[in-house]
């Protein structure tokens, strides 16, 4: 099968600027102007405070049934653009950001038990090729703050939550089950979906959890633990291994009936910086993960995009892929509060291009006889 070779590279949306644009442009270009954490850190406030209204453009109006889709498990959906873990570890602000525009969002990474992360510097910008390199080290105030902050706002969510949950730091990695079986055990209930972490390259020891027996067993230990209930329990990957033994977890992740596979984690790196990268450079790795685990599945698994994702062109190679729907995070550093409207746009050119009416329609377009590129 012919993988993808190129992406497109990110525009300025085909919105009309508004006053409200501009502001918010020019807001982005201020706070990548601060150190990258700083910046969040600021940006999270603002948002949190009050203080930073986000206008939406008069893109809502456009949005008919042709942009809905389903992601099994979570729901139908308003439009495919979802936020990835890593934005909001601790759930703090989940209705400021919901306010750009969000369909739906995933917090975390959380872990059992509050652990500061690596140390500063961690987070690093590579703008000329508008990618991020973080180190963070699933720095988060543990699973009973999150549940706290989650409950706090859980009656103002107008849109669904997923969990990302991983391991502590000082826990073994022989004893790393126990610690994703806490974590769901702790947060129950609370969000629509959990996402089992066991692809950042930021925590030492991690990435070999990514494998068939890891999975049979989590899979055991959870149905011990929940009531034989796994199906609202996604798998993130990352996109450094190779074929065999990703698709290997691919098919150990199907046959044990998993709600999906999150495709994929950032890349690790080690120069200039070390830590996973994301961004534009992980796109064409990403999209062929999507397809290698299409090999396996055929389209039984479902599948969420994640990774390079900058333009509407890039949410719709993700789909035509047999992505569901998708997840951004450096495209938000990069081009601001309206790239969930700028993005739809894109993407609503894409299907217009081509005469498609309904986006469900293209999800998996690419495997059919008369493929869809």
């Amino acid at each position: 099968m012919e993988s993808i070779e190129r992406v497109a590279k990110p525009g300025l949306g085909t919105l009309t600027p508004s006053f409200s644009h501009l502001v918010g442009r020019f807001g982005t270009a201020c706070l990548r102007r601060l150190p990258p954490e700083v910046s969040h850190h600021l940006g999270m406030q603002l948002l949190k405070s009050g203080l930073l209204k986000v206008c939406k453009p008069p893109l809502d109006q456009d949005l008919d049934i042709s942009m809905a889709c389903n992601l099994e498990g979570v729901g139908s959906l308003k439009h495919p653009i979802g936020l990835a873990a890593g934005f909001d570890k601790n759930a703090e602000n989940l209705i400021g950001l919901g306010s750009m525009g969000f369909s739906w969002i995933e917090a975390g990474t959380v872990t059992p038990l509050a652990q500061s992360g690596n140390p500063k510097p961690r987070l690093f910008r590579q703008a000329e090729q508008h990618a991020l390199v973080n180190r963070m080290g699933f720095n988060n105030a543990g699973c009973d703050q999150f549940a706290q902050n989650l409950k706090r706002q859980e009656h103002d969510l107008t849109f669904p939550i997923g969990i990302n949950v991983g391991k502590n730091k000082i826990t073994e990695l022989d004893r790393a089950l126990s610690d994703y079986v806490k974590a769901i055990r702790t947060l129950e209930g609370l969000g629509k979906y959990f996402v089992v972490n066991i692809s950042s390259p930021n925590t030492p020891g991690l990435r070999s959890l990514s494998s068939k027996s890891f999975i049979e067993e989590l899979a055991a230990c959870l149905r011990s633990e929940r009531d034989a209930k796994i199906s609202d329990i996604w798998i993130k990957l990352d996109p450094d291994m190779s074929k065999s033994d990703f698709q290997s977890v691919v098919e150990a992740t199907t046959s044990e009936s998993f709600a999906g596979i999150v495709l994929t984690n950032t890349h690790r790196v080690e120069s200039p910086f070390a830590g996973g990268q994301s961004g534009h450079p992980l796109s064409v790795k990403s999209t062929i993960c999507l397809e290698w685990a299409h090999e396996v599945h055929k389209g039984k698994l479902p599948m969420i995009g994640c990774g390079g994702i900058l333009s509407g062109a890039d949410i719709f190679q993700k789909m035509i892929r047999g992505a569901s729907a998708v997840q951004i995070y450096t495209a938000l550093i990069y081009r601001g509060p309206f790239v969930v409207y700028e993005l739809l746009s894109e993407l609503k050119a894409e299907l217009k291009l081509r005469n498609i009416r309904f986006l469900q329609d293209i999800v998996g377009a690419y495997y059919l006889d008369e493929k869809l590129s």
